[in-house]
């Protein structure tokens, strides 16, 4: 003999089963967003940890700042900042480049490796890395030389008051001994005048 369940006891047990329905999904849905964020937390993990490094180190080793050449590297990925720090062989090059130029505004070739640098980390990274070349050799210059914000060159040593003190003391050079060169040559031709005119009186 079966017996029949009131309406009270019927809408219990749904309202139960509703429940119960409810709580699984709801947990398979928490699921869903933990493996999600998981993933994406995996995701930044290697790009910040491996993927941005590693790709970074590559362009500026193939652009040449390597130890090889006197260049000391690190990369900080939350700030996206690049440091370049010059040792003795690296300012070694920097200043047969800018006594070439005179030390006037005209850029030198580790502008362009710089440029070259930063246009490449721009198309393989994400936002807009600084890359920052600075020296601790000399305490009369600026630690910070030169800096790449992007693409963009944003600091210059060729615009600092440093390099157009140089500039101006290799002007000043270079008149000095223009003066001297004219002293010479007239106290040469004012001598051979009289050695000529000495020669002339004895003959």
């Amino acid at each position: 003999m079966m017996v029949k369940k009131s309406s009270s006891e019927s809408k219990s047990t749904e309202s139960k089963a509703t429940e119960n329905t409810s709580l699984i999904k709801k947990y398979r849905h928490n699921k869903k967003v933990i493996a999600t964020l998981v993933a994406i937390v995996v995701v930044l993990f290697g790009y910040m940890a491996i993927y941005a490094p590693m790709t970074i180190k590559s362009v500026l080793q193939r652009e040449e700042f390597t130890t090889k050449n006197g260049y000391e590297v690190s990369v900080n990925p939350l700030t996206r900042t690049i440091r370049i720090n010059v040792g003795e062989a690296g300012m070694n090059n920097i200043e047969r480049g800018l006594n070439s130029t005179h030390f006037d505004t005209s850029a030198i070739a580790l502008e362009y490796h710089m440029a070259s640098a930063a246009k490449s980390i721009s198309k393989k990274t994400i936002g807009s890395w600084k890359i920052n070349l600075t020296q601790t050799r000399y305490k009369d210059t600026d630690t910070l030389m030169w800096q790449f914000t992007g693409n963009n060159e944003t600091h210059r040593y060729q615009n600092t008051a440093a390099c157009r003190k140089n500039h101006q003391d290799y002007l000043q050079a270079e008149a000095d001994s223009a003066e001297q060169d004219e002293k010479n040559s007239d106290a040469a031709g004012i001598a051979g005048g009289l050695l000529g005119g000495a020669l002339g009186y004895m003959f």
